[in-house]
């Protein structure tokens, strides 16, 4: 655990919104590396992206942790600060792809293909930061793999969901672009998520029913990849962008 990379009198680099910062850089090259939209709409999307999600991430995370304090949505540190929810960053930012295509302004599929790219590698990055800051850590084990954190040796779960996440993403980036291959994304990281959560530790955000809120969210993301599959055999997402 290194929450602090470097210090010298007031200069502190935190390790957690370093890597977080690094995702989102490598993403933003990925994607306009590969996105064939005018550089006005490709920011658009870009920087929508980013503050819906930001905000997503952050309502999931005040709806779903235990003893937060009811006031702290009104507070610059809460929105500023750790504390973030992949799932309902990727919520909101479904509801603003859909909010922008509601507009009838340009999405290709070449667009939806490189945010897939950016978003898994991103991803990816940004648990190592969650590992530096000791957040999401999992729950102590003695097999070989664990890692001492919070005085105990546990499961590297922020390890183990970047590794996945690296290759899922290798796995969207070879396959031909299709409503089918998108699945790979929904169902791989839906599964993987919902086995990380069976190895995490930190209970702050306890239980819906039997399962943790991801691992319900989990369940939706791969019954979403499923349906693309079984209604939508073969077809071009060029056919869903444009519909």
């Amino acid at each position: 655990m290194l929450p602090i990379l470097y210090q010298n009198h007031e200069l502190i680099i935190y390790s957690y919104p370093l890597l977080m910062g690094l995702g989102w850089g490598f993403g933003y090259q990925i994607f306009f590396a590969k996105t064939d939209l005018s550089w006005k709409f490709s920011q658009i999307i870009f920087w929508g992206l980013f503050i819906s999600s930001w905000i997503g991430a952050k309502l999931l995370f005040f709806l779903t942790t235990k003893e937060i304090h009811q006031t702290a949505l009104t507070q610059a540190s809460f929105w500023t600060g750790g504390g973030f929810v992949f799932y309902g960053g990727l919520i909101l930012s479904i509801v603003f792809l859909s909010f922008y295509k509601s507009f009838k302004l340009p999405l290709t599929l070449n667009t939806l293909w490189a945010l897939l790219s950016a978003l898994t590698l991103g991803h990816a990055i940004g648990r190592l930061g969650c590992l530096l800051a000791g957040c999401c850590f999992g729950a102590p084990t003695e097999l070989w793999w664990g890692i001492n954190l919070h005085g105990a040796n546990r499961h590297p779960t922020q390890i183990l969901e970047s590794l996945g996440l690296t290759l899922i993403s290798l796995m969207v980036v070879k396959s031909k672009p299709s409503l089918k291959s998108a699945a790979i994304y929904f169902m791989g990281y839906g599964i993987l998520r919902f086995g990380i959560e069976c190895l995490r530790g930190d209970e702050i955000r306890g239980l819906w029913g039997m399962f943790s809120p991801s691992q319900w969210m989990s369940f939706g993301l791969i019954l979403f990849g499923l349906t693309l599959i079984v209604f939508n055999q073969n077809k071009p997402v060029e056919e869903f962008v444009h519909k």
